[in-house]
């Protein structure tokens, strides 16, 4: 599928941009591929998938293990591996990020992707987490 396109009297053909094309610009703009951080071979992968991979690596680079690695180097690659992880593990903030990435018709569920739905949900879920802490803490002094 081609898009034409005319500006000041110049037709421009373009062409969509494609999953490998977006994931090629983020890493080229400076922003990490968190698929990548974690070495997953598909943006289909699970949560399984993603916790079992990040345990594997975490384990590889963490600075107090690492030896192949300057300490400030494995503890950057550390971070990152943390960050990749906390982000594809969380199904709203891993909608956002594939979203961004240009992933979003890779998955039929994510397509439209509504960023106040995913806003909603995120307050939803802080506040379950804050009512289950301050239940927790009331169990515990009383």
């Amino acid at each position: 599928m081609e898009i034409s396109m005319q500006m000041n009297n110049k037709v421009f053909k373009l062409k969509p941009i494609s999953c490998q094309a977006a994931v090629l610009a983020a890493m080229h703009s400076g922003k990490p591929n968190f698929y990548q951080s974690l070495s997953l071979t598909s943006q289909n992968a699970g949560f399984d998938e993603i916790k079992k991979s990040y345990k594997i690596m975490a384990l590889q680079y963490h600075p107090d293990v690492c030896t192949f690695l300057t300490k400030e180097e494995s503890t950057r690659r550390f971070i990152e591996l943390r960050t990749a992880y906390e982000t594809l593990s969380d199904p709203n903030s891993r909608e956002i990020y594939d979203y961004e990435l240009g992933f979003e018709d890779l998955y039929e569920s994510r397509k439209g992707c509504n960023y106040r739905r995913v806003w909603e949900k995120q307050i939803i879920g802080l506040k379950k987490r804050s009512t289950e802490r301050m239940e927790n803490r009331k169990c515990r002094s009383g």
